[in-house]
This record gives structure tokens, sequence and C-alpha cells, in this order.
């Protein structure tokens, strides 16, 4: 990425983005902080929103140039397309053409998961931006289930393309102060709504034949898919139909690789642990994604730890596996993809 300072601009990408005053407001369904934040993307301005996954980067999905500001202030390259998120369904015949082979499927995910953290992959039609697609001819969409962020969704009254507020490859935001660390100056307003409550971004799928193919792992399973339809699990490499699908992503600044006991650190490094602390006596700090092992939980906690242990001065970050299993594949998609950012050896 390239960020040059130029009085009381950035320059990223080619964006003359101003350095601006950023405000946070507490937003438990606040009229005043909804109202506020619709207000800004009905002038094309960029907000912060939380949403039951992460935090993300909120901008009028149908106005071209709101979301080239995305673009810019997450130093977003352009071949990585956005997921756009809508109220309800009702928006879907506006945006995207079904294909009624798949048509019984979809209706029942559509009934199970939304409002919630399934995305799925549509052939769009002319409404949606080539921007917001990369150029592609499919749309990522989906219905999202906190209550500020769809407060927002009805007030503004728009699509809205929303990519976690972070800046490109790194660590995604589960709390506002996280979106505060990395975006300060770049947004108007941040809704705070305390901790995100899944932790984890959307699984994305598309529809294929009469299966669910999975695009990006998430909260929802295959185990759960799978009770709709056959499943299968994508992996072409340099083929990026939908978000987070890049090699290396959600990393933080320091080196991170997996634990393994028989090589241990010599300089100052940090642990997240599954299960029970180990090894404290090794490491300058450690932490445990769940003492109970409880996947969910490590969900929650996994991104919040990967910032504590990357702000902690550290030259190394060790990580246990999880089990690949329910919302732990998810879990460890994120991990992989934010090792391979400081090594070629992304698998486990």
């Amino acid at each position: 990425s390239s960020e040059v300072c130029f009085d009381s601009l950035h320059l990223v990408q080619g964006f003359m983005t101003p350095l601006i005053e950023t405000v946070t407001l507490r937003a438990d369904l606040d009229t005043r902080a909804i109202t506020l934040a619709a207000e800004y993307l009905n002038r094309g301005d960029i907000v912060a929103l939380p949403t039951e996954t992460v935090y993300g980067l909120a901008g009028d999905a149908l106005r071209p140039g709101a979301v080239a500001k995305i673009f810019a202030i997450k130093e977003r390259p352009y071949f990585d397309p956005l997921i756009v998120h809508i109220a309800d369904r009702g928006w879907l015949p506006r945006l995207t053409t079904h294909t009624p082979e798949n048509a019984a499927i979809l209706a029942a995910l559509l009934d199970r998961y939304w409002p919630g953290p399934l995305t799925i992959l549509f052939q769009r039609t002319i409404l949606v931006p080539d921007l917001v697609t990369a150029g592609r001819e499919t749309v990522a969409i989906r219905c999202p289930r906190h209550p500020v962020f769809h407060a927002v969704l009805r007030m503004f009254g728009n699509p809205i393309a929303a990519p976690s507020a972070n800046r490109f490859g790194r660590i995604s935001p589960t709390r506002a102060e996280h979106v505060n660390d990395e975006l300060n100056g770049r947004v108007p307003l941040i809704l705070d709504s305390g901790p995100t409550p899944v932790g984890i971004e959307s699984t994305i799928i598309q529809l294929v034949q009469n299966r669910i193919e999975i695009l990006r792992a998430g909260p929802i399973s295959i185990e759960e898919l799978s009770n709709f339809a056959p499943v299968i699990e994508r992996n072409r490499a340099n083929e990026i139909l939908a978000a987070g699908q890049t090699a290396s992503h959600y990393a933080p600044k320091t080196k991170m690789s997996w634990f393994q006991p028989s090589r241990l650190p010599k300089e100052p490094s940090g642990l997240i642990c599954w299960g029970v602390v180990h090894h404290r006596e090794h490491f300058s700090k450690v932490a445990s994604l769940s003492e109970q092992r409880n996947l969910a939980e490590a969900a929650t906690r996994l991104f919040g730890l990967m910032r504590q242990m990357d702000e902690a001065g550290l030259e190394h970050i060790f990580v246990d596996p999880v089990p690949e299993q329910g919302i732990g594949r998810a879990i460890m998609n994120r991990l992989k993809r934010a090792i391979a950012a400081h090594s070629s050896d992304s698998t486990f």
C-alpha cells in the first residue's frame, strides 16, 4: 500500500482523502447516533458500524463515489470485491437475478439464516456498480443481524457496502477502539456498540447445481449447511470470487507462526493457546483462546488477542491450532491466512 502525508491530506491508492476528526458515539439503538450515521451515508460519506461479526466500514453500495472512498480508506486493492448488506430480502429482485434450479435451497437458507452471518453470491443486475463487484458479474449479499447496523440500514434506505473496518490485510476489528486505532483521521464517525458477538466474518457461499459451495468459512459451518444440500469447499488458488479469499489476510504486523514445543523461542514472543495456558515460562505474553476449549468463545476472542499480542512489542507470535470442526474451520482459515503473510508455510 502507499500512503503519503501531504499537508492535511492522505494520498491512498491515488485518492486524496482529508484527515478529519473522528467522532465515536455509543449506539445501542440511540436515535441520534443512528440518524447521524444515515445522514453521513446520504452525503456519500463513510462510517464505521458494528455488525454481529466484526465492525464494518460502511458506504452507499449504489454510489460509485462512496464505494471508491471505502477502497481508498482501507487501501484495498480493486480486484477484491465487497459485500453488500441489505435490510431485507425485498432488495434481492433489484440487485440480483435468481437461478430457478436453486430456488428451493435458497429459500430454505434465507428462512434459516437471514438476518445473520451468511453471505450469498448471486448474479447481479446493472443496479450494482462495477466497483463493488471488482468487475465481476456476481455480487455477494447478506442481511446483517446486528440491531445497530440493521437500524442504520432501515433509516438510510439503500444497501450498504461494508468490508471490515481496518486497513487491507490487517486484523479485523471486533471493538470500536480497534477501528479507531486503525482508521482514526480517515472516517468521520464510529458507532460503538461494544464487542461484536460472533467475532469472525460471515460465511460466504454460492449455489451451484443444487450444491452449496463455500467460498469463505465462517460462523455457519459445513455441518450446518449440509442439512440443506451437499456442500463442497472451493480451494482454487488465484481465483478471487468474494471477500477474504486472498492468500495473506487478517495479519498482525508481528511475525506469526504455529507453535511447536520442539522450537521454543529465543526472542521476546507471545503465545496464543488453545485450552489451558501452557509454556508460560518461555514467553513474554501468554493468553488462551478458550481455556474450556469452547470454539464459539475462541472465535469471539481471536482477533482481539491477535491485536493485543501485536501491540505488545514482541518479536514473534506463536499460536496453537484449533480443531477444524464447526466454527473452528473458520478460525483456522483466519490463522492460516495471517501466518501466510509472514511465511510460505501457510498450511498445517
